[in-house]
């Protein structure tokens, strides 16, 4: 959507507004100006924006000042109108990713201003009601968007393939940090400081932050050498892929617009690109699908192979795995912070079903991979004080009572900037056909298997089914509550 669209969407609401308080049809503002209905017809659709001598005969026959036309403000009532059209997420968001054309969606906001306004205002009602944030809504899009391309992009992929090819003659090779500064140096321009951002106590939750003058790249000194290398890939990334709008920090300070969301995203594929290519990391995980039995020292080894951190090798999986081996996949990142569990990302290429996400305090299922293995974690680091970071490695087959069943596997540490919170990374797979004949481990009958839920809240079992349980099912009696009284009504009527 673009700033012209909008000015002609506002502009015909206005026309249309003031045509109607006069009471007149658009034939007969059409006499009274000189302009034809079918004309005024197209302004008040959002699809002309008139000339300066004709806004003028308009004006003239409504009544009003030219400046009352032009103005870009509305009325009191189309205030939650006016704050949809003129925020930035909505303004650049491109809605035709999603096979919706902007010409159409300013149709339909300038034909039914009112009705639009009102539904606006009840979604911005709910959003208030459950703290969700413009962010909120950025990253839901740009998870939407993955989901529909298979979160595969091959014009990435080929960047990053002559970006190494160039970095090193021996694509196979690693990519070494000392490779990836150099390079951010000499063609970026962009010098890499390790110690700026240690001086800073309230900066130290960033990983790195771009300073535009002179440029710099300034990394938290407690990251690790692979953490430092992604967050350099990313950076020439930017660079690489020609991305304008983006954040300037890591994690990002602020996120304003769908472009600077997906543009952070890019940068982010184009260095796990780089750090794990795609044809060295599909020969090994083709061995690593043969093995007969699970071997968690096996998904360890590839961490070890490629020098990455568990969340770039565990998210690369979710890129590679479906475009390559034709298997459907979801990803999930959750974290532990005093016993209180959260979904922090996730990608659901597998239909999962996904427990309720933001604000909605519930507790999630403890028999999950992802919480089974935040709640072990808690107790396995606290034995092994002397390797905090070392991952905790799990596999699990999952079945939902409807019958759903996926295989998964995940991880779980510490976070090295925030030691106090754990995050799991699970990449789970749905169970068919074709995970059977390409993953032979996903067989092995040692793999704990366990029957799962969304909630507590929202779950049926009682507790001779569950003994993992640590909510009430609250929202589950309040279901059999709600279906009791429409058997009793319906029995009545």
């Amino acid at each position: 959507m673009t700033p012209t669209l909008n000015l002609k969407t506002i502009f015909g609401i206005k026309l249309k507004q003031r045509r109607e308080r006069r009471h007149l049809t658009l034939a007969q503002l059409g006499q009274a100006s000189s302009l034809s209905a079918s004309y005024l017809a197209e302004i008040e659709a959002g699809k002309k924006y008139p000339k300066a001598e004709k806004i003028w005969q308009i004006a003239e026959v409504l009544g009003c000042t030219y400046d009352d036309l032009v103005s870009t403000r509305l009325g009191h009532e189309f205030t939650e109108l006016q704050q949809f059209l003129s925020s930035p997420g909505v303004r650049d968001f491109p809605f035709d990713l999603f096979g919706v054309p902007a010409a159409d969606l300013m149709k339909l906001l300038a034909q039914s201003p009112h009705e639009v306004a009102a539904l606006i205002r009840t979604v911005g009602d709910l959003a208030r009601e459950h703290n969700i944030g413009v962010e909120h809504f950025l990253h839901a899009a740009l998870r939407c968007y993955q989901e529909l391309t298979g979160n595969y992009y091959e014009a990435i992929e080929e960047k990053a393939e002559a970006f190494r090819s160039a970095l090193s003659p021996e694509r196979r090779g690693l990519v070494s940090f000392d490779a990836l500064v150099g390079h951010l140096r000499a063609e970026c321009g962009c010098a890499v400081d390790e110690h700026a951002l240690a001086a800073g106590p309230a900066l130290r939750q960033f990983r790195a932050v771009r300073a535009a003058s002179p440029p710099r790249l300034l990394l938290n000194p407690a990251l690790t050498v692979s953490q430092r290398a992604f967050v350099v890939a990313r950076e020439i990334g930017y660079h690489a892929l020609d991305l304008k709008r983006r954040s300037f920090t890591t994690p990002p300070h602020r996120e304003g617009s769908f472009e600077q969301v997906l543009n952070d995203f890019k940068a982010s594929y184009f260095a796990g690109a780089v750090l794990l290519p795609r044809g060295r990391l599909v020969t090994d995980l083709r061995a690593f699908f043969r093995l007969p039995t699970w071997q968690a020292e096996a998904l360890l080894r590839l961490l070890d192979r490629h020098q990455v951190t568990a969340e770039t090798l565990m998210y690369r999986l979710s890129q590679l795995v479906p475009s390559q081996f034709g298997l459907r996949v979801h990803f999930l990142k959750f974290t532990d912070q005093g016993g209180q569990f959260q979904l922090v990302k996730q990608l659901n290429l597998s239909d999962l079903p996904v427990p309720p996400g933001i604000g909605a305090a519930e507790h999630y299922c403890r028999r999950w991979l992802s919480t089974r293995l935040l709640v072990e974690a808690a107790a396995w680091h606290g034995r092994r004080a002397r390797h905090p970071r070392s991952p905790l490695v799990g596999a699990q087959r999952s079945r939902f009572p409807d019958g759903k069943e996926f295989f998964c596997m995940g991880l779980a540490q510490p976070q090295p900037l925030q030691p106090d919170i754990t995050t799991s990374l699970t990449l789970g797979f749905t169970v068919d056909q074709k995970v059977r004949d390409t993953v032979r481990f996903a067989h092995d009958r040692t793999i704990p298997e366990a029957v799962i839920n969304g909630t507590c809240e929202r779950c049926p079992f009682d507790a001779s089914e569950c003994a993992d349980r640590v909510a009430p099912p609250t929202l589950h009696l309040k279901s059999q509550a709600r279906d009791q009284r429409e058997r009793e009504l319906n029995s009545l009527l």
